[in-house]
């Protein structure tokens, strides 16, 4: 640097300005003075170090402040961490905790997955806070710590280290992407197992004037049927965050050989109940079960004897089992809505003819495995798809007065209440219904079809406020 200075002052420019100077100086002062001026670059090294500037292109024409907030807090972070590596790495080496608040901000989505999942990798000494399910879905489950507002003030809540199996761990991890890592910050879950329910429960909730949004309730799909590890993960052994799960019945009839494949949906809930409730009742349920297996569908259709009290059971610990899947259980509440959205995407009248008739029949009361399987089949063929479906049936729903369409359901009037046991009794829909009203008798101390006289006793202060 210091021959770096002396070639800048031998450089022909500045060799005219100081033969200038000289020149003027030496005309107003005269031979007498004895001053004959120069030009150089003076500074110790240390100050010439610290007048370095970061600039962000090669050209060295645009310094930090002309780039964005997001960019500089990048910059800043990778010049914070070479300087705790130089000190962690000096003969005299100190032991650092970094803590950053919030990194997030003004970062781009991916851009935050891919930083943090290169600093959380990083031999640091790290705590973070944040509010980006981005960042949460790159970090570590066992680092995770959740900070609740409890009754005494803050609580924080962490995994014990031995709740998961290490499959389950690898497979939880993998699963919580951008959109299931909002669970950890939900107020509320609901565990659902495909898509379809995404697009079809948030619309059924607006459509009786309650707002899943409004309350931290957050709609996680798990593209499958183990909900087993999210029940840990959410449940009183780990992070103890208020979830309900909807999981499709599947009742499905089987030789007597394989009799443990029917009921599939109530077998799920068993294993559930594993996890949230004593030996004694999941022993109970279980037996109640095996009983349950052992009967054929009536030929006639409708579901075994002695369903409604297991699913009732489920339903008392926040498991809401259908009867059969989404599209054939809705059947008997949204027929209408389902025939105008297979119309708008499905092409051909005597499609269109054989869906209404699919759906009029197993709205219509008890209906068997293959008045069931004409609805889904033809959902499921292309051009249509489930997850089209529920997205396009979603806009209709929104559309509906619920709670009218749920007393005409019961045939109830207006002015008689509506009571959790009354919806899991509606065929079909009942348990989907069931988890709504449950939801919305926690967050806003209404039912999902109140009265008149229910909405009006409902204060400003309890309506939105959650328990």
């Amino acid at each position: 640097m210091r021959n770096a200075r002396e070639d800048l002052g031998r450089d022909a420019n500045v060799q005219r300005v100081a033969d200038l100077i000289r020149a003027r100086v030496t005309t107003m002062a005269g031979p007498r003075l004895n001053l004959d001026p120069s030009l150089a670059f003076i500074g110790r090294d240390e100050d010439l170090l610290r007048s370095i500037r970061l600039f962000i292109d090669p050209s060295a024409t645009r310094g930090v402040d002309r780039t964005s907030t997001g960019t500089a807090n990048v910059l800043y972070l990778g010049l914070l961490l070479e300087w705790l590596g130089l000190r962690r790495g000096a003969v005299h080496g100190e032991d650092t905790l970094l803590a950053v608040e919030e990194p997030e901000a003004h970062l781009h989505p991916t851009l935050q997955r891919h930083l943090f999942a290169h600093l959380l990798a990083q031999p640091n000494r790290l705590l973070l806070t944040t509010h980006s399910p981005h960042i949460a879905a790159v970090t570590p489950l066992p680092s995770l710590v959740l900070l609740l507002d409890g009754v005494a003030g803050s609580e924080a809540r962490v995994m014990s280290p031995d709740l998961l199996t290490a499959p389950e761990r690898a497979d939880l991890q993998r699963y919580l992407n951008v959109n299931r890592a909002e669970l950890l910050f939900a107020q509320g879950v609901v565990l659902v197992e495909g898509i379809a329910e995404t697009y079809v429960l948030p619309a059924l909730a607006r459509s009786a004037g309650f707002n899943l949004d409004a309350h931290g309730i957050v709609v996680a799909s798990i593209d499958g049927t183990d909900f087993a590890p999210y029940a840990k993960l959410l449940g009183p052994s780990g992070f103890n965050r208020p979830f309900s799960v909807l999981t499709d019945g599947d009742a499905v009839d089987t030789e007597d050989k394989e009799k443990y494949r029917r009921e599939l949906g109530l077998k799920r809930a068993l294993g559930l109940l594993k996890v949230l409730t004593d030996a004694a009742t999941a022993d109970t349920y279980e037996e109640a079960l095996g009983v349950l297996q052992e009967q054929n569908l009536p030929d006639t259709g409708g579901s075994r004897t002695g369903r409604r009290d297991l699913v009732t059971t489920a339903a008392g610990f926040g498991i809401f089992v259908g009867p059969d899947t989404l599209e054939t259980d809705l059947a008997p509440l949204l027929g209408k809505e389902m025939k105008a959205t297979f119309n708008e995407l499905a092409n051909g009248r005597t499609r269109r003819e054989n869906f209404a008739k699919a759906v009029d029949q197993v709205s219509a009361g008890p209906s068997t495995a293959i008045q069931r399987d004409a609805i889904v089949s033809r959902v499921e063929r292309d051009p249509v798809g489930k997850g089209r479906f529920a997205q396009r049936l979603a806009a209709h729903v929104e559309q509906l007065d619920l709670p009218t369409r749920i007393r005409e359901l019961l045939s109830v009037s207006a002015e008689q209440p509506v009571s959790q046991a009354d919806l899991l009794g509606l065929p079909g829909c009942g348990p989907l219904l069931a988890l709504l009203d449950d939801l919305r008798r926690r967050y806003e101390n209404l039912p999902l079809a109140p009265t008149l006289e229910e909405t009006s006793g409902s204060s400003p202060g309890e309506q939105g406020t959650s328990t």
